[in-house]
């Protein structure tokens, strides 16, 4: 398993009502790719000082999962509307989840 990991700081024009629509739009669009396993968007819960305004966690199979997410026509014009606009830095890494986190969820859960 595969999490791809993004996360997004954004100008003063995205607003909290914004930032709302842009993780509902987000999960809306993940619900529709076969390749996405597990599926968390949304803004930073600013627990700890600094961090990004946004972050997104999905989890894929594999390279093909990654690819199919990234590159699907939902995805790239949500990018394009709701998150290019007010973009003032992304930053994504994808890391290997160990099997042994296997347990944390169960299939067909998002």
């Amino acid at each position: 398993m595969i999490a791809h990991v993004a996360v997004f700081t954004f100008g003063a024009e995205m607003t909290e009502e914004r930032a709302r629509e842009l993780a509902r739009d987000l999960h809306a669009m993940a619900a529709t790719l076969p390749s996405i396993k597990h599926y968390a968007a949304g803004p930073n819960l600013r627990m700890r000082p600094g961090g990004a305004d946004f972050g997104v966690v999905a989890l894929v199979d594999d390279q093909a999962g990654v690819d199919a997410y990234l590159d699907s026509p939902g995805h790239v014009d949500l990018v394009a509307a709701s998150i290019a606009p007010f973009l003032v830095q992304r930053q994504a890494v994808q890391i290997e989840v160990p099997e042994e986190w296997a347990p944390l969820w169960t299939e067909n859960q998002r």
